[in-house]
């Protein structure tokens, strides 16, 4: 369903750009940082709230993240290390893991095409002052770099919006749009149905629930269709 009308503008933004980024970190290859940040009560604070004002499944995915967040954190002191070899285990090292994390994995990227298709997707990100940052998820395609790009996109969104500069805003919003409709929309949907087959019970599949229920909240806020989820 769309967002609520009653939301802000510069405010709705705001918790588009925390709640693409909940998703970037989630997903993320974890570090001894990762569950401390993601359990950080502040955090949530910040993560986003405006989305709970909207009815259905963002909101009750979003809450049923925070419970799966709070419950690994309190299983064992070394979180961290469990959550590398569930991460291993799901998305693997190489490129086709379990549950791939690679938007050209998905939808029938013919390999020859593939260089080119990335170079396309990393130009994206320049054009708006953005580069991939190197290391253990440093391909353009992967889900963190997607969602951490239109984190971005939506910060500038909001600030645009609080300057008053409806023209900065509208082009943050058209790309938004374009990147949902050409990347996320298309194979999010895919990689969240296998996460959620392959770790049902666990924090990463409460991940992927959220994360599939957002992104539909976004394609029907845009306007836009979501891929199929196989």
């Amino acid at each position: 369903m769309p967002y609520s009308r009653s939301v802000q503008k510069s405010e709705l933004a705001q918790a588009r750009a925390a709640a693409y980024g909940l998703i970037a970190h989630g997903f993320r290859y974890p570090d001894s940082d990762t569950i401390t940040t993601l359990v950080d009560a502040r955090r949530w604070e910040s993560w986003p709230g405006v989305l709970r004002k909207v009815a259905g499944q963002t909101r009750e995915s979003l809450q049923c993240l925070q419970d799966a967040v709070r419950a690994f954190a309190n299983r064992s002191a070394d979180a961290h290390e469990e959550l590398q070899q569930l991460y291993d285990g799901l998305f693997g090292q190489a490129v086709r893991g379990q549950c791939p994390a690679y938007e050209m994995e998905y939808g029938g990227h013919e390999i020859i095409r593939q260089a080119s298709d990335l170079a396309d997707l990393a130009g994206f990100y320049r054009a708006f002052g953005l580069e991939t940052a190197e290391g253990a998820n440093g391909r353009p395609d992967h889900i963190t770099a997607e969602c951490e790009f239109m984190s971005a996109l939506c910060a500038k969104e909001a600030y645009a919006h609080v300057q008053g500069d409806k023209a900065n805003a509208d082009i943050c919003l058209d790309a938004e749009r374009t990147f949902l409709r050409d990347h996320l929309a298309c194979w999010l949907p895919a990689l969240a149905h296998s996460v959620k087959t392959a770790d049902a019970d666990g924090l990463f599949g409460a991940l992927a629930r959220f994360a599939d229920a957002f992104v539909k909240a976004e394609c029907s806020h845009f306007n836009v269709h979501a891929g199929p989820p196989t």
